[in-house]
């Protein structure tokens, strides 16, 4: 998709433009709902690069999500993907159920994006954002280190100090250490 990243409320308008003009039965559909929570899913999964973005996520949490009945999302998600807007399955289970569902970008909204990439860009503002860099969310392996670095900049537990007295020594020799660093400079 080349090295520009697109804007969120760029992607968005285009998509809904194009779904009423390439597939009038969805111009004023709740599926167009659906869609919009799963590309900003999508969106936000990878991190602004939509191509190869996967979300995994049951068809009850988004029923729930948008206010609507599971049976009611899992029509309008048949008739996304029969349009090509989206592309998704849900892998079997051992006992043959149905696991949670994989979305991942259509050929439909691939050729949106495609659209929106070869597009010039527009003039450059003069003022420059307050928050020039997009936040989003953390990963999970993100969340998960730094938690770990929040653990190591932790003392340790007056329990463990008293299993391995030795620790405790070792860490009263930095203090005592640090002390007389910060004196001497």
């Amino acid at each position: 998709m080349g090295n520009r990243m697109l804007a969120l409320d760029n992607i968005l308008s285009a998509t809904f433009f194009f779904v009423g003009k390439w597939t009038p039965g969805l111009k004023r559909n709740q599926a167009r709902d659906v869609l919009r929570f799963l590309v900003c899913r999508l969106y936000d999964q990878g991190r602004g690069r939509l191509m190869l973005a996967e979300v995994t996520l049951a068809q009850t949490t988004l029923a729930r999500k948008l206010g609507l009945s599971r049976q009611w999302v899992g029509i309008l998600i048949g008739r996304l993907q029969e349009a090509g807007w989206l592309e998704c399955h849900a892998p079997i289970l051992d006992g043959g159920m149905r696991g949670s569902t994989i979305f991942r970008v259509g050929r439909q909204l691939k050729c949106v994006l495609i659209k929106l990439v070869k597009v010039r860009p527009g003039k450059t503002p003069r003022k420059s954002d307050a928050q020039p860099r997009w936040h989003f969310s953390p990963s999970k392996r993100e969340k998960e280190q730094e938690k770990i670095l929040k653990r190591e900049q932790e003392p340790p537990s007056p329990a463990l100090l008293r299993k391995i007295p030795l620790l405790g020594i070792w860490i009263t020799r930095g203090e005592i250490g640090n002390e007389k660093g910060s004196r001497v400079a």
